[in-house]
């Protein structure tokens, strides 16, 4: 039979286990969706094209980057 310091280390692992799952996956959804966001800010600054000035282009890109960060509900 199970000593109850075996059973009580039992009782205490499976729920930590359990919640840090649904943690880790959050986190890789997060992820994705950061890259994302910094897809869309890339494709802004080219569309801008060649003749803007660099503050400009960080501009443009530091927006988009927010707006689509805002839309996926995650943190800039």
């Amino acid at each position: 039979m199970l000593s109850l310091k075996s059973l009580f280390a039992f009782a205490v692992l499976v729920p930590l286990v359990g919640a840090t799952i649904p943690a880790e996956s959050a986190k890789s959804n997060s992820s994705a969706a950061r890259a994302e966001c910094f897809r869309k800010a890339n494709e802004a600054v080219a569309a801008v094209g060649f003749s803007a000035n660099t503050a400009d282009k960080n501009a443009v890109g530091l927006d988009a980057y927010r707006q689509c960060c805002f839309k996926a509900g995650i943190r800039p």
